[in-house]
């Protein structure tokens, strides 16, 4: 068998566990919808495909095994499987289908491709465990809704490739607290960002034309932001309380110099007290520790303060 027929065990809620043939390439269309007490699926080596809601509201599936050889994983495939809790994607993945983990609420950990070019939309909609992901160098495109209402959401890194964001893509991740986005990002789409809650901090590239209405509303945490000049900024993009400044792309590189130069400032003043420990031992190394030196007769008094008790 190389096809496992749509809906072959759908319905089945007294199915715990399933063997897979080693033959198998494809799983169809609803084949596991709804098979509730299903807790654990072991995919075998050569499947490359799993059809649109193939394990939809599998509530019990806590762990799946993903082989090297899959390529694509279709719509609603695991929509509410509110068990699962950690997910690898393949490398050779190359697209995450709409609503693919959509619901999935124990879903903390996600290791996403590097092959991976392009996430649908809703694709991790109501991830709530989710706190961080680390998005792929070759992803271009976010879907819209692809990250909405990830509550738990603090960290999310965006690479240097991507082009687009979705509309709402993080809609409602309230424990997002700063975001950079790509110098290769041109559009942020309608309600991007509505509703992040404790987002006080946005870098916004030079290149930027375009943000969508709502993109930033009811970003409550978000006071100032500065966005260049060239960008078309639609109504409602951004909270009345958000402060906006608009720049010529070549202030804001400048001022993105500046930032640098200042985050330096601090890193150094940071560091300062460990310079002045290292630059002490390096005095002492290079003449403090000579014959009549401060640093020999400190150490020298320290020695026999020690022993002083064992001559006695």
């Amino acid at each position: 068998m190389t096809h496992l027929p749509d809906r072959a065990f759908h319905g089945r809620i007294s199915l715990v566990s399933v063997a897979f043939p080693r033959s198998l390439v494809s799983i169809g269309v609803g084949a596991f919808e709804g098979c509730s007490s299903l807790s654990s699926i072991d995919l075998p080596a050569g499947l490359t495909s799993i059809d649109e809601q193939a394990f939809y509201c599998c509530s019990a599936l806590t762990t799946a095994a993903f082989p090297a050889s899959l390529t694509s994983i279709g719509k609603r495939a695991f929509w509410r499987c509110s068990s699962l809790s950690s997910v690898t994607l393949p490398v050779g993945l190359t697209s995450i289908g709409h609503n693919a983990f959509d619901g999935c609420s124990a879903l903390a950990r996600v290791i996403l491709p590097a092959t991976l070019t392009s996430i649908g939309m809703n694709a991790f909609c109501g991830c709530s465990s989710l706190g961080s992901v680390s998005l792929p160098a070759n992803l271009t495109s976010i879907g819209s809704h692809a990250f909405a209402s990830c509550s738990a959401l603090s960290s999310v890194t965006l690479p240097a490739g991507l082009s687009s964001i979705g509309g709402y893509a993080f809609y409602g991740c309230s424990s997002l607290g700063s975001v950079t986005l790509p110098v290769g990002l041109t559009s942020i789409g309608e309600g991007t960002f509505h509703s992040c809650s404790s987002l006080s901090s946005v870098a916004f590239p030079v290149g930027l034309t375009s943000i969508g209405g709502y993109a930033f509303a009811r970003c409550s945490s978000l006071t100032r932001v500065t966005v260049p000049d060239t960008a078309t900024i639609s109504p409602h993009a951004f909270s009345p309380a958000t402060t906006v400044l608009r720049l010529p792309p070549a202030s804001m590189r400048d001022l993105q110099r500046w930032y640098e130069a200042v985050d330096g400032a601090l890193a150094y003043k940071r560091c300062r007290p460990l310079l002045y420990g290292w630059l002490e031992r390096a005095q002492t190394r290079l003449g403090s520790y000579g014959p009549d030196g401060a640093a020999r007769q400190r150490d020298l008094e320290e020695f026999e303060g020690d022993f002083a008790p064992l001559v006695e």
